[in-house]
């Protein structure tokens, strides 16, 4: 369901992806974190934070299957948006999901995202893969956040 992971993701690249994640953070250009359980550390996914104007999508991740429908992706992704707008000065966060995984829309809207527009792009073969995009501002996340108890 992903559409930047790679796939068949053979042997070796976990590790080569990890060890650009040092360099990139350096030079700003993306914030990778994994994503895991609480009481135990299991690694169950993973998120990005990319810089803003590399990419159109600032905001990325993936959960394994098994763990999927436990709130891991919404808690992550929460926590990069609240990244993006109190430590990184960003003006917008967007993401996009793939058209089939209704579920990824759902953990964007979490995150106060409201849905921005449907696109065509390349996937996996596919030359027009359907997307649909997301994005908050700034301003709506910071009055969002000021409503929280």
């Amino acid at each position: 369901m992903t559409s930047l992971v790679p796939h068949p993701y053979l042997p070796g690249m976990a590790e080569a992806w990890i060890a650009t994640h040092s360099g990139e953070r350096d030079a700003g250009a993306a914030h990778n974190y994994a994503i895991t359980r609480v009481e135990d550390g299991l690694l169950v996914g993973a998120i990005v934070l990319g810089a803003r104007a590399a990419t159109t999508d600032s905001l990325g991740y993936w959960v394994g299957r098994p763990y999927w429908g436990n709130g891991y992706a919404t808690a992550a992704a929460r926590a990069l948006v609240a990244l993006a707008f109190s430590q990184l000065d960003f003006d917008v966060v967007s993401a996009a999901h793939l058209a089939s995984n209704p579920a990824s829309g759902r953990v964007l809207e979490k995150c106060g995202m409201t849905f921005a527009h449907r696109e065509s792009r390349p996937h996996r073969g596919d030359p027009a893969g359907e997307f649909r995009v997301w994005a908050v501002t700034r301003d709506r996340w910071e009055t969002a956040t000021r409503a929280l108890p």
